[in-house]
């Protein structure tokens, strides 16, 4: 750690000195790794943006049902086009609590091990961090302004030019002023007040869209007026330039404002921020978002006796794994999808459709896949746990198996039963429904097993190992396939909800029993370890 700003004072040693004779005395080799490092970050955006284009449109299809009958409810009165300014305001939140997180400035393990413990001032350190910070900001903002564009002109069908570059400058520059401003709000240590902030004003959008749903289902003249002029200014040039000019002027005040309080940030705080965008690039690199997702210390605290007594009769193993579901919150992504799905049925128009309800019980299957396997990872994947709790191996992995086998089929039944009543699913065969269900629990549980006891990925040896691109796209595959192995249990379903008078072939239950089989394994006790 930093000594003391006395000790920072009394020694007039500048950390650049240093750091520009390490630049000068780099060889070819060393510059070209440098340069190669911000080139495949780069290259990776644009392939993801490339990839992205094409899986944007295909959801936006499957979300209005094109070429298919879809249900008209009264309550349906907004369009796609309608909810993009909330998107966009959305959009701009997520990516300041993503600045706030991140630091945003903040140094690597091996920057602080060797400047902080030194007695000298930070001046140095800081502005670089700073600057990195603006440019993530930039890149992270103009990412998200790229998608929204994408998401746009799917909706639109066209997208004029000014637009589009209007827009891109817009994103980028207010990235780099929530950057600014997060960078002023790591000086003053008011990181909790800001996220709090966040989730007020996100709460409070949220409401105001409520509320306005709420006039536009009793047809209020005003309210159609202001929805229709917000819809309309997304595509207008003249208003992207007038917000532009805004977030400019917003963006040098948040950057006076960082100017005047980025020497104030401490060197365990950098260290802090250091260690959170490392854990971010760690979870980016290996597909795995156990880790960030994890719930603060803060937080651990205050629910330590959440749920203490109504647990307090469960075996041990099942008071284990509700505690960690109500503790972590990892239920938490389960019901806000469910909460969603049935948000955008019931008051979007072109929602209530079946190729919808296919791609929502898609997304669940996800969902519950990593939700799940972080409540049931301790018991599946730590072995030194049988000894104090006295369990054996095969118990403890046959109640977590029947545990996720549960909250799978409670979650699929609540969404089966909430796209029942809004009309997007036939459920006259109750019996096949039922039976489709179970099967797909038992994908979800077997997916929830093997992605817990699921080890780091190291990607970059994973995909360098591929000598072209089909190996490249093999090792893809296998590293996805549990995910693929949960889907096709739920081919049932998909069969029930796009075709519901047609007759499931016995061929296709037998596939979808053989992919979930792992689970009926597991609670048999026959398959103690390794991989499900």
């Amino acid at each position: 750690m930093n000594a003391s700003p006395a000790a920072s004072q009394r020694v007039a040693f500048d950390p650049r000195e240093l750091l520009r004779r390490a630049r000068k005395r780099r060889n070819f080799a060393e510059k070209f790794d440098s340069f190669s490092d911000a080139y495949v970050w780069v290259l990776a955006a644009l392939i993801a943006l490339a990839y992205l284009f094409s899986a944007l449109f295909g959801m936006l299809f499957v979300l209005l049902g094109e070429g298919v009958a879809h249900q008209e409810l009264p309550s349906a009165v907004w369009r796609m086009q309608d909810l993009s300014f909330v998107l966009l305001m959305l959009s701009a939140l997520a990516i300041f609590r993503l600045m706030i997180y991140l630091g945003p400035c903040g140094l690597s393990a091996a920057k602080a091990d060797w400047w902080l413990p030194l007695p000298v001032t930070l001046r140095a350190i800081r502005r670089p961090a700073w600057r990195n910070a603006m440019l993530t900001g930039l890149f992270a903002s103009s990412f998200a302004g790229a998608l929204w564009l994408i998401v746009m002109l799917g909706l639109a069908g066209s997208l004029p030019l000014p637009v589009a570059v209007l827009g891109l400058a817009c994103f980028a520059a207010a990235g780099a002023g929530l950057a600014n401003a997060a960078t002023a709000i790591q000086a003053m240590n008011r990181q909790a007040a800001a996220r709090r902030i966040c989730d007020g004003v996100g709460l409070g959008l949220l409401t105001a869209v409520a509320v306005l749903w709420l006039l536009l289902l009793f047809q209020i003249p005003w309210a159609q007026d202001l929805v229709g002029a917000v819809a309309a200014a997304t595509l207008d040039p003249a208003a992207w330039l007038f917000a532009l000019l805004v977030v400019l002027a917003l963006g040098a005040v948040s950057t006076y404002w960082a100017y005047r309080h980025v020497e104030r940030i401490p060197g365990p705080a950098l260290r802090l921020a250091g260690e959170h965008q490392q854990l971010a690039m760690g979870t980016l690199m290996q597909g795995d978002s156990r880790g960030i997702a994890a719930p603060a210390q803060s937080a651990i605290s205050r629910r330590m006796t959440l749920g203490s007594k109504l647990t307090a009769a469960l075996p041990v193993a099942w008071r284990i794994l509700c505690l960690r579901l109500l503790r972590s919150g990892r239920w938490h992504p389960v019901a806000g999808f469910l909460l969603l799905a049935f948000s955008l049925a019931a008051t979007v128009q072109r929602i209530a459709n079946p190729l919808s309800a296919a791609a929502f019980y898609l997304v669940l299957c996800l969902i519950l896949a990593f939700s799940i396997s972080a409540t049931i990872a301790p018991l599946v994947s730590e072995k030194q746990l049988t000894q104090p709790l006295g369990i054996s191996e095969a118990a403890l992995v046959r109640e977590a198996t029947l545990y996720a086998m549960l909250f799978s089929a409670i979650s699929l039944l609540l969404l089966t039963g909430g796209l029942g009543l809004v009309g997007m699913i036939q459920l006259e065969r109750i019996w096949l429904w039922i039976a489709a269900i179970v099967v797909a629990a038992l994908g979800c549980a077997a997916a929830s097993i093997a992605h817990a006891r699921r080890a780091e990925r190291d990607w970059s040896a994973v995909l360098g190992g591929a000598t072209n691109d089909a190996a490249m796209a093999t090792q893809l595959f296998m590293e996805t396939a549990t995910f693929i192995r949960a889907a096709a249990t739920f081919s049932p379903i998909f069969c029930l909800v796009l075709s519901p008078a047609t007759p499931i072939p016995p061929l296709l239950w037998v596939a979808a029993m053989l992919f979930g089989a792992n689970s009926l394994i597991h609670v048999a006790g026959r398959k103690r370890g390794g991989a499900a």
